[in-house]
C-alpha cells in the first residue's frame, strides 16, 4: 500500500461512494477554500491501484517551506477498521513528513456518544473506542470541547424527517407561535440568484471575518453542481396590512360576542371568567389596531416591500445544511429566522432531503449564562436531536517544529491584524 496524490475527479468519484461521504470532503469544498488562504490536495491510500482510503487535505504554509494540514470532516475511511487506519496513519506520516509539513489536524463526522433531547448519554452508539485507537496511534486529542473552539462545531444540531409527518407540530410551541405570527404579518420567502450576493452580504457581514469575495466565490464554484442556495425574508407591506385589517375585524366580531355573553350573564357565578376573556380580547384588539397603524407607516416607506432577513444553505447526500443566516436586528419581531428555516427545511423534505443541518450548538445545555444558550435553545426548538462528534486531533509529524510553530503561532496571528 502506499499514499499517492490524485485528481478532484478521481477524489469525488470514491467520495461520492463513501458512506462517510459529507460537503467538507469534496473538490468543491476544496477549490473554495484554494481561493481563500489554502493550498487543496486530494490524497488516497491505494492498494494495488484500488483506493483503500482517501482525503482532502488543506494545506497552509507557516514559515521557510513548512505546513500544516487540515482534513475538515475527514478521513474518508473505516475508522472501526483499526489494521486500515493503523497503516492509513503510519503511511500518511511519512508522506507528510517529507514534505515538509509540521502536523495535520482532523475532526471527523463521527458520533462520540449519542444523547437524547436533553444531552444525555443514551447509551445506544459510544465510539470511545475509536477515541483511544487514534490516541495510540499518536493523535492528540484537543478535548471534549463545549462550544467552538474547533476548527468545526463539536456539537450540532440535526433534524431527521420525512414528507409524511406533521413536521409543523414537531416544533415546540415558542417555534410554532413565531412561525405563526409571520405568516400573519405578511413574511414571505424568496430564492435569491447569484446577483442577490451583496445584498445577503449585508445582513450577514457582522456575523463572521469572511469578506463578500469569499461568497461571491461559493455562489460560483458550489452553483456549477446546484449545492448552494440563498433565501430572503420579505415583509410585504400590503400584505401586512391586509392580514393585521383581517385580524383585528375577527378580535372586534368576537369582543362584541363577548360583549353580549358579559351582558347575558352579569350576575352569574361564570361572569368572572367572561371578564378575564373580555380583558384579554380588548388587549388583542388594541395590539391589532396598532400593527394596523404600523403596518400603515411601513407601507409609506416600503411601498414594494422590504428584505428582512436571509440564509444560505448547502445541498449535498439528502442533507441540507444551513451554512449562515442574518437579518435586520429592527425587523426582530417579524421572525425572519424562524419563518425561513421552517419553509426552506419543509420545502426539500419532500425533494427527498431527509436530514436538515441545523449546524453548530453548544453542548453546555444547562447553563443559561453560556452566551450560546439562546442560540441552543433556538436551534433544538425545530425538535432537532444533538449531535457530539468525537472532537479534533492532531496528528504531529516533526514534534520539534510543531513546538516551534506553537510558540510562534500567536505572534504570527498578531501580525496579520489590521492596524485598526
Amino acid at each position: 500500500m502506499e499514499i499517492v496524490q490524485i485528481t478532484k475527479e478521481e477524489f469525488d468519484a470514491y467520495a461520492e461512494k463513501h458512506k462517510s461521504k459529507n460537503f467538507y470532503q469534496t473538490s468543491s469544498y476544496g477549490m473554495l477554500m484554494d481561493r481563500h488562504s489554502f493550498d487543496d490536495y486530494y490524497l488516497a491510500l491505494k492498494d494495488e491501484g484500488t483506493i483503500k482510503a482517501a482525503t482532502l487535505i488543506l494545506i497552509d504554509k507557516v514559515l521557510f517551506g513548512y505546513k500544516w494540514g487540515y482534513c475538515p470532516r475527514g478521513f474518508l475511511i473505516d475508522f472501526n477498521d483499526f489494521n486500515l487506519l493503523e497503516t492509513f496513519t503510519k503511511l500518511l506520516r511519512e508522506f507528510l513528513n517529507k514534505r515538509n509539513f509540521i502536523f495535520v489536524k482532523i475532526d471527523p463526522y463521527i458520533i462520540n456518544k449519542s444523547r437524547d433531547k436533553n444531552g444525555k448519554p443514551n447509551g445506544i452508539v459510544d465510539n470511545s473506542k475509536i477515541i483511544n485507537k487514534l490516541i495510540e496511534l499518536g493523535y492528540e486529542h484537543n478535548g471534549f470541547n463545549l462550544n467552538f473552539e474547533n476548527m468545526k462545531p463539536r456539537w450540532n444540531a440535526v433534524l431527521t424527517t420525512s414528507d409524511n409527518e406533521d413536521l409543523f407540530m414537531r416544533f415546540n410551541k415558542e417555534i410554532r407561535n413565531k412561525i405563526r405570527k409571520a405568516d400573519k404579518m405578511g413574511v414571505e420567502v424568496v430564492k435569491g440568484t447569484p446577483d442577490s450576493i451583496k445584498q445577503f452580504y449585508s445582513l450577514i457581514n457582522k456575523k463572521h471575518s469572511r469578506k463578500l469575495n469569499y461568497y461571491l466565490d461559493m455562489m460560483e464554484i458550489l452553483g456549477k453542481k446546484d449545492m448552494i442556495e440563498i433565501y430572503f425574508a420579505i415583509l410585504n407591506t400590503a400584505k401586512y396590512i391586509e392580514k393585521s385589517q383581517e385580524l383585528f375585524h375577527e378580535e372586534e366580531k368576537r369582543n362584541n360576542e363577548i360583549n353580549q355573553e358579559l351582558e347575558d350573564n352579569i350576575n352569574s357565578n361564570n361572569s368572572a371568567n367572561i371578564i378575564k376573556r373580555k380583558m384579554a380580547s380588548d388587549t388583542l384588539l388594541n395590539n391589532y389596531k396598532q400593527n394596523i397603524i404600523n403596518a400603515t407607516n411601513l407601507y409609506k416607506q416600503y411601498p414594494e416591500g422590504i428584505i428582512i432577513g436571509t440564509n444560505a444553505i448547502i445541498k449535498y447526500n439528502n442533507e441540507i445544511f444551513f451554512l449562515i443566516d442574518g437579518y435586520k436586528q429592527e425587523f426582530k419581531q417579524f421572525c425572519p429566522n424562524h419563518y425561513i428555516k421552517y419553509l426552506i427545511i419543509d420545502k426539500y423534505r419532500y425533494e427527498g432531503y431527509t436530514r436538515m443541518h441545523l449546524n453548530g450548538i453548544s453542548g453546555d445545555f444547562d447553563n443559561k449564562t453560556n452566551i450560546y444558550y439562546g442560540l441552543t435553545r433556538f436551534k433544538l426548538g425545530f425538535s432537532a436531536d444533538i449531535e457530539e462528534y468525537i472532537g479534533e486531533f492532531t496528528l504531529v509529524i516533526n514534534k520539534r517544529k510543531y513546538n516551534t510553530f506553537n510558540k510562534l503561532n500567536p505572534i504570527r496571528n498578531w501580525l496579520k491584524q489590521p492596524i485598526a
